[in-house]
């Protein structure tokens, strides 16, 4: 009676422990069909491209290595048409017209008005009838964007019969060591005349369609001998279209 009983248990155990074979194969095929199929460059590309976050918490942006940055931002670029963009002041807003002649450009310069990079950041450089200057910080949340975004660079684009007027949106640069060239995304500025001795210096992306007075108003501010503003002229932007 005892092993006939033992014997039952060993069946009924042996039942519920295993699946049928033909319950293993449903469960293989619904497993299947849920991984997501993604080809070798798709996952360097989602795992390059992921957000950051700091030890604060703060959205940082994601890894642009030096070698794909015409790739990211020529797709970027197509799933972001905008061209319409706004430096807000407290002196008021300077709305600026992207040009599409530059598209990294104005992707680039998109990507980082709509990841929140330039807010908060300030105008750093005044010099009346010349240019106003701003967006590199060094504040620790605007340094934490740039260093997760691996500090990319943009190769120069020179536009033929296009000058620095009064109103010419233009990327800054580093003059010294840089035989490249490279343009810094994180840091633009803007031409309050003709300005000649920058042009096939200087990327100009973009001009300013309405507030120019209000860049000459800040450009009247007091500034230190290195031109930087005696008061702090933070600024955010937005996409307008």
């Amino acid at each position: 009676m005892k092993s006939i009983f033992l014997v039952l248990i060993l069946v009924l155990c042996g039942t519920s422990c295993k699946d049928t074979p033909q319950v293993q194969k449903i469960i293989k095929e619904e497993v299947q069909d849920t991984v997501k199929r993604l080809t070798k460059e798709q996952r360097i590309l989602e795992k390059t491209y992921k957000r950051q976050l700091s030890t604060s918490g703060d959205t940082l942006l994601a890894y642009i290595p030096q070698d794909s940055v015409k790739v990211f931002f020529t797709r970027y670029g197509k799933e972001n048409p905008e061209t319409r963009v706004g430096l807000i002041t407290t002196y008021g807003v300077i709305e600026m017209e992207l040009l599409t002649e530059t598209p990294i450009y104005r992707a680039s310069f998109i990507y980082l008005i709509k990841n929140g990079y330039f807010n908060g950041t300030y105008i750093h450089r005044v010099v009346e009838d010349f240019v106003i200057q701003a967006g590199n910080s060094d504040e620790i949340l605007p340094s934490l964007k740039r260093a997760s975004a691996g500090n990319y660079k943009l190769p120069p684009h020179f536009l033929p019969g296009v000058k620095h007027e009064r109103g010419s949106l233009s990327s800054a640069k580093q003059w010294i060591d840089n035989p490249q060239n490279w343009h810094d995304p994180f840091d633009f500025f803007i031409t309050l005349n003709s300005s000649p001795h920058l042009d096939k210096e200087h990327t100009i992306f973009g001009r300013v369609t309405k507030g120019m007075e209000i860049a000459d108003q800040i450009a009247r501010v007091p500034r230190d001998e290195s031109d930087w503003p005696k008061e702090d002229i933070f600024i955010d932007m937005e996409v307008i279209e």
